[in-house]
């Protein structure tokens, strides 16, 4: 991971390079970014921190994580269970689990609706059979598209941590912030003081020079 810190003095400068570096080892993301810039600007209260997300894992999808078994679902991956169920019942209706083995995730006997089958209600058309399997009843267009939904996607989860590490980064009191995302990072503007034009305009520049550098690796 590069980084570089420019804007301030020296000694500032410094100090704010050994932090990113620090808290970027501390939230487990430096093999994931490939550059973090940041700008500083002691006398208006500016900071703009822009990273650039390197390498990160392909989505999750049920096909991966799951053995089609005719109108049923095994589980391959228990991992991706709580994530995949929750899927499948917010998308399709979650209708009565059928002897649901012991150690099942929790919450996933609360909230059983009525009407299971109801055609026109469209719902209820996923149900839990054991811990590791779901029955279906779904057209084989609706499984083919099933089986492509996404269950996780590390993306998501690095820019989560990226964010919680560029508050940790920023300083307490610089809470008026204008976020600037692009296709391969995140950057954002914070101050202490309303944020004018023209400083939005360097985060876009910054984040779109960042950009560029990602295209050309």
């Amino acid at each position: 991971m590069e980084v570089k810190v420019e804007g301030g003095d020296e000694f500032a400068n410094a100090s704010y390079e050994k932090l990113c570096n620090l808290i970027c080892r501390d939230i487990g993301v430096k093999g994931n970014i490939d550059r973090l810039q940041m700008f500083c600007n002691a006398a208006e209260h500016i900071f703009i921190l822009s990273v650039k997300i390197g390498r990160v894992g392909s989505p999750v999808k049920v096909r991966d994580v799951t053995q089609r078994e005719g109108k049923k679902l095994r589980i391959t991956n228990e991992k991706y269970a709580p994530e995949l169920l929750a899927l499948l019942w917010d998308k399709y209706g979650k209708g009565e689990e059928e002897g649901v083995q012991e150690g099942v995730q929790e919450g996933v006997q609360e909230g059983v609706q009525e009407g299971e089958g109801d055609g026109e209600r469209g719902g209820e058309r996923v149900r839990q059979i054991s811990r590791l399997e779901v029955g279906f009843e779904l057209k084989e267009e609706e499984v083919a598209e099933l089986m492509e939904l996404v269950v996780s996607d590390p993306r998501d989860d690095l820019t989560f941590k990226i964010l919680d590490g560029i508050d940790r980064i920023l300083p307490e009191g610089a809470r008026v912030r204008h976020p600037v995302s692009t296709a391969h990072g995140v950057t954002i503007l914070a101050s202490e003081n309303p944020i004018k034009e023209e400083w939005r305009a360097t985060a876009e520049k910054i984040a779109q020079e960042m950009e560029g550098v990602n295209e050309n690796v």
